[in-house]
């Protein structure tokens, strides 16, 4: 026959299995990390029949308990503890559970500094929370109920549960730690992605000084570079390189002679010969730099052939030349006509959107040119999210007009988006 006892002790031990099991639950929820932990502490000490206690979380860079949720305690969201030296090894080295009034000498220092918290908290016992011989919180329990002793079961039922809560505390707390890494690397990578940005405007704006005509040339390109593509649905990092293909494509012009960049006459051999250069000049420069977004230094290299294989400096023509050098060609032509020269005026977008279309098929590849009409077409009509070509044109237009002269390359062309 069973004693009443025993009953009563199998009954206890069935029901801090089952607690064990809902806690165990409770930790590897989906809930929020506060609403876990408040689950977590309640369980805990509903299990012993605690009326009090609170769980805090271990800074150890700050040398205090930080509270994270508490029960029955009046002000305790701003109760802490502190830990002088020595005090959270004291902590590891303790049994699962501390009961105060039987604490170790190595711990009476922890709680007499802290005695009033305590007292405010009502804490019988203390619970470290240890993973790996390593402190990561604390547990605060209150009287029981029935006012009471806390047994030997209870003390044990506390410690075991206890690490199931010491295991998700630490993950959380390694999980924030990694958090922050990772913002921390994402700031440094954007702060470095800027000051990059920055460098590569810098060396854009001394390309154009050189020239009062062409001043924001390069940025202007880089901006009608980046429409076509984003239009063209290319891929994020290689609207990117061409952004930055754009800035960068006139580099090799730093050592073309200012006379010759300035000249208001027609060049001499000679001179157009030095001009010609600054394709592979500026090839020459980029090629040694390991970008990230592809290799610009092909992008500056080409962007003055022509389709038909009569450009320079190497001829390539039709589909061995690649999409970039042929974005950036069409857009480095059409600032080019919409802007002034030291040799001729700026032509109207009349002119030029009717010189690019005589030019298709020859200079120009005709997929990037029917790209950049449907582009100017939905900004002339408001559909365009961001406009980046008519709002840097220099001239007072008649958009009527231009969307006339659009349709006429619609005819031609039969590309989508004219209406």
């Amino acid at each position: 026959m069973i004693s009443p006892c025993s009953v009563a002790g199998v009954k206890k031990i069935m029901y801090a299995f089952s607690s064990l099991n809902d806690l165990g639950q409770v930790i590897t929820s989906n809930g929020s990390f506060a609403e876990v932990t408040k689950s977590g502490l309640y369980l805990m000490l509903g299990t012993v029949s605690a009326a009090q206690g609170a769980i805090f979380r271990y800074e150890e860079e700050h040398g205090r308990f930080v509270v994270l949720a508490h029960k029955g305690v009046d002000g305790a969201p701003h109760l802490g503890l502190s830990l002088y030296a020595g005090d959270a090894k004291a902590l590891v080295d303790a049994p699962g559970v501390v009961e105060n009034r039987r604490a170790s000498q190595a711990l009476t220092g922890f709680i007499s500094r802290n005695g009033d918290t305590l007292g405010a908290l009502q804490a019988a016992l203390l619970v470290p929370l240890r993973v790996g011989g390593n402190l990561v919180g604390l547990i605060t329990v209150g009287s029981r109920f029935s006012g009471g002793d806390y047994t030997d079961d209870d003390l044990q039922i506390l410690a075991m549960m206890s690490q199931q809560l010491s295991v998700g505390l630490s993950n959380h707390q390694l999980f924030q730690s990694l958090q922050k890494k990772a913002e921390e690397n994402r700031a440094l990578y954007e702060n470095l992605q800027d000051i990059y940005n920055d460098t590569v405007r810098a060396f854009a704006a001394a390309i154009d000084a050189k020239d009062r005509y062409t001043q924001g040339h390069s940025d202007r390109v880089a901006r009608y570079a980046v429409a076509i593509a984003e239009e063209l649905g290319l891929p994020q990092e290689e609207v990117e390189a061409l952004r930055l293909g754009g800035l960068l494509h006139d580099i090799g012009k730093i050592t073309v002679d200012t006379s010759i960049i300035r000249k208001d006459s027609v060049l001499t051999d000679r001179e157009l010969l030095e001009m010609h250069r600054h394709p592979t000049v500026g090839f020459d420069i980029l090629s040694k730099i390991n970008f990230p977004w592809g290799d610009l230094s092909a992008l500056t290299r080409h962007h003055h052939e022509k389709v038909d294989g009569k450009g320079y400096p190497d001829g390539i023509r039709g589909e061995d030349l690649l999409l970039g050098a042929r974005i950036i060609a069409l857009a480095d032509a059409f600032d080019a006509m919409t802007t002034d020269r030291p040799y001729r005026k700026q032509i109207s977008l009349r002119e030029t959107l009717r010189e690019i279309k005589r030019c298709v098929g020859t200079q120009f590849d005709p997929q990037v040119a029917r790209t950049l009409f449907q582009i100017i077409e939905k900004e002339l009509t408001g559909r365009s999210m961001k406009p980046a070509i008519i709002p840097s044109l220099r001239e007072n237009f008649d958009s009527q007009r231009i969307r006339e002269i659009l349709q006429e390359v619609h005819d031609d062309f039969c590309y989508p988006g004219i209406a």
